[in-house]
């Protein structure tokens, strides 16, 4: 592998110890990029912001190794992958403080974007490649380096199976920043300069909207494998993701019982998606004898919901239907904790899952309910392998797997079997082949039905200090 080397000294007016303390928390943000993390064990997620052209860069990078008061090693996930390497020296009355950032060959093409260039692939080249259009930047960002994990993972199983019809495949990434116009752009490199056979997809609604059409036009496979609002098929378009009403109406009436509320509060982003949460919210809290008694959408990006915990206060609800998203979803729950409103006041998140989880931090998503596909804390075998394989991939302090990013690991199983079973990987004869093509993975046996959902199990589960507690399997989702 060859990677590209940065370097950079700073001296910081602090002893050694206060220095190394000060990362983290906010101090001489010049040389920490303005970085945040709980505590520095290894796995802990630290948030940080590059100036890249002038404009603060979000990113994501995990604690890797520590020597305390000594060195710092994380991995950076975001906007690129790679290694930062901190190391404190006394100098004099101060601290000299040198980082050593390597950008591992893979993400050369990312930065290149980032820049303003691309590489595009040789339109000739015997292979097959699956279009990856995900979220490294913005709200939906906390869920890119796992996703593209778990589909390099499945990528790499299946080549070692012999590839798909003699042909290996090979993954091209785009990356949409939670930003409707950016996938649709995205989407057209990946298909117009990389020639992708299909797509395999992880981002929000909104841009599902904004790329369908293009996707239509051209006859891409599109397979969307995130949680979503449901919907009727739509040619070669399948939406195989956990939806509302499967989702509610096993956490509703659960939470109801357990805390003994019946008012509820519905939160989320300003999109198709969280109104189709808000929508079904309405008629499962009330066939369950509750009322919602409020009901607010924002932006995406939104980081301060001061007005929307005011409201929950004042509305006198018990339980809230979080539908936010990744880091925005992140920042909603870190304050209703602050405030000190999660005695009274529980939360189910639509799309909480470990990666949110994560972002959260452990004392305030403690007592949060969550209705998915997938947990990492599965105790199955199949799940224990697949873990046992990323781990041996990635590295044990790789981001999370989640329903959300577990997801486009088995639907590239799933494409490759029923490209198998079809013959080809034209898309109208691999697409008609897909009705009852199954895989066993990490969450269980899941089936494409016949009208192109996916078949699969689903687990409640409530987050506890380090991960969740599986409280029960909640039947099946997507029977036809």
């Amino acid at each position: 592998m060859a990677d590209i080397l940065f370097t950079a000294e700073v001296t910081v007016p602090a002893p050694r110890d206060a220095a190394y303390a000060a990362f983290g928390g906010g101090r001489w943000a010049d040389w920490t990029f303005e970085a945040k993390v709980e505590d520095l064990r290894p796995g802990r997620a630290v948030r940080v912001a590059f100036p890249v052209g002038g404009v603060p860069l979000a990113g994501i990078a995990r604690v890797h190794r520590v020597l305390p008061g000594q060195r710092i090693v994380l991995r950076h996930e975001t906007p690129w992958r790679g290694r930062v390497i901190i190391d404190f020296e006394p100098d004099g009355a101060g601290t000299r403080v040198r980082l050593v950032t390597s950008i591992e060959d893979g993400s050369i093409a990312p930065l290149a974007r980032l820049l303003g260039g691309d590489l595009a692939d040789d339109p000739d080249e015997d292979v097959i490649r699956i279009g990856l259009l995900t979220s490294y930047h913005g709200s939906a960002g906390v869920f890119g380096p796992a996703v593209e994990n778990c589909a390099r993972l499945a990528v790499d199983e299946v080549n070692a199976d012999g590839g798909v019809l003699g042909m290996p495949l090979r993954l091209v990434v785009g990356d949409d920043a939670t930003s409707p116009a950016t996938g649709l752009s995205e989407l057209k490199r990946l298909h117009l300069r990389h020639h992708v056979d299909m797509v395999i997809a992880v981002h929000t609604s909104a841009t599902l909207d904004a790329v369908r059409p293009y996707a239509r036009r051209v006859g891409l496979p599109y397979f969307y494998t995130p949680v979503n609002e449901g919907g009727k098929p739509a040619g070669r378009l399948f939406r195989w993701g956990e939806v509302p009403g499967d989702q509610l109406r096993r956490a509703v009436p659960a939470m109801m019982r357990e805390h003994g509320g019946r008012g509820w509060y519905v939160i989320g982003n300003d999109y198709v998606w969280p109104r189709a949460v808000g929508a079904c919210s309405r008629v499962v809290v009330d066939d369950e004898h509750g009322k919602v008694l409020g009901e607010r959408y924002v932006p995406l990006s939104t980081t301060d919901f001061d007005e929307v915990l005011e409201s929950i206060v004042d509305s006198k609800a018990e339980l809230v239907v979080n539908c936010l998203v990744g880091g925005d979803a992140a920042a909603f729950e870190r304050q209703l904790h602050a405030a000190g409103l999660r005695q009274q006041v529980r939360s189910f998140g639509a799309l909480l899952d470990e990666a949110t989880r994560d972002h959260i931090g452990d004392q305030a998503a403690e007592g949060m309910w969550s209705v998915l596909g997938y947990f990492m804390d599965l105790p199955t075998t199949e799940n224990r392998d697949f873990l046992a394989r990323y781990r041996a991939a990635y590295g044990p302090s790789a981001p999370p797997v989640s329903s959300v990013t577990e997801s486009v690991y088995e639907g590239i199983h799933l494409y490759a079997r029923g490209a198998r079973t079809a013959g080809t990987i034209e898309p109208a004869s691999l697409v008609g082949a897909l009705p009852g093509v199954s895989f066993t993975g990490p969450r269980g046996p899941v089936t494409v039905t016949s009208t192109g959902r996916l078949r699969q199990p689903l687990y409640l589960a409530e987050a506890v200090a380090g991960g969740f507690r599986i409280r029960a399997e909640q039947g099946l989702a997507g029977i036809d």
